[in-house]
């Protein structure tokens, strides 16, 4: 009797393939025919043509073609465009997200091909458009009232002109999920007071002009069954795309939101993030009127009570930024490493590494995003080994940054966690679900741990580092690197 070998049978492969990603799953297709019937379907779910970086990039996407997108349309899922639509006039029946990002000077006719490209997709439940400017017309809002699976959107830098407002507001009764960000919206938009989007669970306004602070609150309260909120709204009367003249001015909207927090007219609302001008208090009021908080922005607004009113929550918070920046906030960062076990992402900006080796280990195994700079004092090098230690215990972390949210730290003669092998990097091995590294400013990479990296990570994406090496090796790596599917980002 013959034996089966496991590897011939398609469903180990596909169990194989929940563990690849797509330069891996592109390597596939060389085995073997039946190999390449069983991986192909997987390499074309997510495709991106253009300088595009949401997909799972596969090592042929660069040169992809019309023609290649033609022969392959039916087995796509997921769809990045940053190019010409009109390149594209045929449709995909598996299609279920569209992320169309233009930039100025892609295309002069726009409007007269994005709303041909959306009808022809049916199937589409997530669309995410992108500096369209005034190419969003009466045209692209018919083609998306036709959509009967519509259920998430996101507006970038775009603008909404006065006589589609009705349309877009008809869009958004069926949207799960709403963002707009860097939005033009006519002066004094805002929603009627009967209108109600019941089926909106996350939304993010974020520096939306025209649509002045009363309306965006009223949005804000016409979705009763909010569970994910991000706010950032301006005050500024003149619409401009330059993010640096809108300022967050704060206001008396702010207070209102925490009043209707405290008065459960979000039962649901779990995460929520804002900036601006507001106190620890009115957090505090906003925090305690949650019923539950799996994830906050809190920012710079973080001191011990804040922290007193996220302590009932520790046991379900997965997503945490902070701006740590006090001898305070550092121990209480600690604190929360070493008391939240369900915690996925912390971003917790510069923090002295004296103070979360204190006291008892983390206990927030289950980490997949850390965006920490730990610092040092000249007299406080021999702790360097200590963070490894505790950074090698989080096996399930994807994502390490390293990048000081204050630059170089010439000022105060701190220095930031070197990762070098002498310091202590051998014991990230055991990070071997890493995909992305970011060390910021810090210029602590050399050759030896790029390719010790090579090595230990095999699911590496992309690397960002400072790298202190000369510029034919770091031509050489930076190749060596590519060969492997990882974006190697040097300054």
């Amino acid at each position: 009797m013959s034996k089966i070998n496991p590897l011939d049978q398609p469903e180990i492969r596909l169990l194989i393939a929940e563990h690849l990603r797509g330069v891996d799953l592109a390597r596939c297709l060389r085995v073997c025919w039946s190999w390449h019937n069983t991986f192909l379907p997987l390499v074309w779910e997510n495709v991106s043509v253009g300088k595009t970086s949401w997909a799972q990039p596969s090592p042929s996407q660069d040169s992809l073609t019309p023609e290649d997108l033609h022969s392959h349309h039916h087995l796509i899922k997921d769809l990045g465009i940053v190019d010409w639509p009109e390149k594209y006039p045929f449709a995909f029946p598996r299609m279920q997200t569209l992320y169309l990002h233009l930039f100025n000077g892609t295309t002069p006719s726009l409007a007269k091909c994005l709303a041909p490209l959306i009808e022809r997709n049916q199937s589409l439940v997530k669309l995410d458009l992108w500096s369209l400017d005034d190419d969003i017309d009466y045209r692209l809002w018919k083609a998306l009232l036709k959509l009967p699976h519509l259920r998430e959107l996101s507006l970038g830098m775009s603008s909404i002109q006065e006589d589609d407002i009705v349309r877009f507001w008809t869009i958004c009764e069926n949207l799960e999920s709403l963002k707009l960000d860097s939005v033009r919206f006519p002066q004094g938009t805002t929603p009627h007071a009967s209108m109600c989007f019941r089926n909106v669970r996350k939304l993010t306004l974020c520096w939306v002009s025209g649509m002045e602070d009363e309306g965006q609150f009223r949005f804000i309260t016409s979705c009763p069954n909010l569970e994910d909120l991000a706010w950032y709204y301006i005050s500024s009367i003149e619409p401009d795309y330059g993010l640096e003249d809108h300022v967050d001015m704060g206001g008396p909207y702010f207070e209102e939101f925490a009043k209707e927090v405290t008065r459960k007219r979000w039962p649901r609302l779990t995460s929520w993030r804002r900036d601006g001008q507001w106190t620890e208090e009115d957090t505090c009021q906003i925090i305690e009127g949650m019923q539950r908080v799996k994830k906050i922005y809190l920012g710079d607004r973080f001191g011990p009570l804040t922290f007193q009113a996220l302590q009932r929550h520790f046991n379900n918070l997965v997503e945490l930024h902070v701006n740590a920046g006090s001898e305070v906030s550092y121990k209480l960062l600690q604190n929360i490493m070493c008391s939240c076990p369900a915690l996925k992402t912390l971003i917790g900006g510069d923090v002295l590494a004296k103070y979360v080796v204190e006291g008892n280990p983390w206990v927030c195994l289950s980490l997949e995003c850390l965006s920490i700079c730990f610092m040092f004092s000249d007299t406080e090098q021999h702790l360097q080994p200590v963070i490894f230690e505790r950074l090698a215990k989080l096996t399930r972390l994807e994502r390490l940054y390293s990048r000081s949210a204050r630059g170089p730290f010439q000022e105060k003669r701190l220095v930031p966690l070197q990762f070098r092998l002498q310091s202590g990097l051998d014991a990230l091995s055991s990070l071997w679900r890493m995909v992305s590294f970011n060390t910021g400013y810090s210029k602590s990479l050399g050759e030896e741990e790029l390719r010790w990296m090579l090595v230990h990570w095999k699911d590496l994406i992309s690397v960002s580092a400072d790298v202190d090496i000369d510029d034919d090796t770091k031509i050489e790596l930076q190749n060596l690197f590519k060969s492997h599917g990882i974006k190697l980002r040097h300054k």
